[in-house]
Parts: C-alpha cells; sequence; structure tokens
C-alpha cells in the first residue's frame, strides 16, 4: 500500500505538476504560501487546490479538507506544502509537522473514503502526508525527484534510495500510530520534547457522514 517512485528528472518541478495532475485535488499545507515551491504548485494543481495554513487547530483544517473533497467529489488527494528548510525557521519540527498533518487525514479519512493519497517526498509536509495516510492504512505514493532527492534544513539536496525513502516513512508511520517521537534521518536540528501526538483514527463507520 505503499508506493515509492522517482522522476527521470532530477528537478522538482516536473514531478509537482505530475502530481497535481494526477490528483483530484492537492492540498497545500503551509506557513508561507509565498515560497517558490508553494507559487509553482498552485499553478501546476490550477482550479483543483486548496490551500490551508499550516497550524492552529487541525479539526478545522480538517473540516474544510472534507468540504472540498465532498464538493469535488474527489478519490485522490495530492498533499503539499513547505519542506523543513522553511518550517523549522518558524519553529516547526518534522516530528510536529507529522503529527498534525496526520491529526487532519485521520479526521478526514473515517468519513471520506480516499483512493489513494499522494505526495512529492520532500521533507515537511509531503513526507508528512504520506507517513500519515500509511499509519491510517490508506493507499500512499511518494513521487520525488529522480535520485529520491530531499532537501533538509541547511537547504541541501540529500539523495536517497527508495529503501531509505521506504524506511522513513514506515519509521514516520509507526511513530505515528505509537504516538511516538524520533528525530527523523538527516535532520540537522535536535527534536522536540513533550508534543502530544494525536490519537489513532477511530474505526471507519459505514457510510459517509460529515464531519
Amino acid at each position: 500500500m505503499l508506493t515509492i517512485q522517482a522522476h527521470s528528472s532530477a528537478t522538482y518541478a516536473p514531478r509537482t505538476y505530475v502530481n497535481a495532475h494526477a490528483a483530484d485535488l492537492t492540498v497545500a499545507l503551509a506557513v508561507d504560501f509565498t515560497t517558490a515551491g508553494e507559487r509553482l504548485t498552485h499553478k501546476a494543481a490550477g482550479d483543483r487546490y486548496l490551500g490551508l495554513p499550516l497550524g492552529g487547530d487541525p479539526i478545522l483544517a480538517a473540516r474544510k479538507l472534507y468540504a472540498e473533497l465532498r464538493r469535488r467529489n474527489a478519490s485522490t488527494l495530492n498533499i503539499a506544502g513547505n519542506g523543513i528548510y522553511t518550517l523549522s525557521r518558524a519553529g516547526w519540527s518534522q516530528e510536529h509537522v507529522n503529527q498534525w498533518v496526520y491529526a487532519v487525514l485521520a479526521t478526514v479519512a473515517p468519513h471520506w473514503p480516499l483512493s489513494l493519497v499522494r505526495s512529492g517526498g520532500q521533507t515537511g509536509v509531503d513526507i508528512a502526508g504520506v507517513a500519515a495516510a500509511h499509519a491510517l492504512g490508506l493507499e500512499a505514493l511518494a513521487l520525488l525527484p529522480g535520485g529520491f532527492l530531499q532537501r533538509f534544513e541547511d537547504k541541501v539536496d540529500c539523495p536517497h534510495s527508495a529503501d531509505e525513502i521506504r524506511a522513513q516513512i514506515e519509521r514516520y508511520a509507526h511513530l505515528l500510530v505509537q504516538g511516538k517521537q524520533q528525530q527523523p534521518p538527516c535532520s540537522r536540528l535536535p527534536a522536540d520534547v513533550g508534543f502530544a501526538g494525536a490519537p489513532p483514527a477511530p474505526a471507519r463507520p459505514p457510510g459517509r457522514r460529515p464531519i
């Protein structure tokens, strides 16, 4: 239920377009929507785009996401947003991002069926999206640039193998289910202490119900 792929291009833009065009809806979760990456995501997704501020009550964000999924009758979701190199300047660790995105998706998933959750596999929101989906038992796809590149707090692109990306996502997903924290691989910042994780998602009820 977890697929890891690399685009033929080692640059970031081509995989951004593929992910946006392949999804019924792209949700961008960010603290800064003016970055080059966020502007490109909006351009690539066109009118199939929903921008939500990262932070605050995840239930409120979940309600907005649910409403847009329902309005579009969307079954495939592309999760995009700021990388950890942007988020870390606003005080976010990868663990905090993972937990917040998980809380949003765990609220939506029992009420709206998603056949696939995909992302560009970048640090920050991208990787949190597929980790949250995997933790919830949803079909998940990470399509990264060629070389499975990820950019960390120092803005250095770090190449990986597909197995390394898979292990990273599976580790994050495991920690989300267990409600625990762990320092992400290649991270240059210390892990936050004392963050209260979101509870596991409730069992899926029959039929579709509004949040």
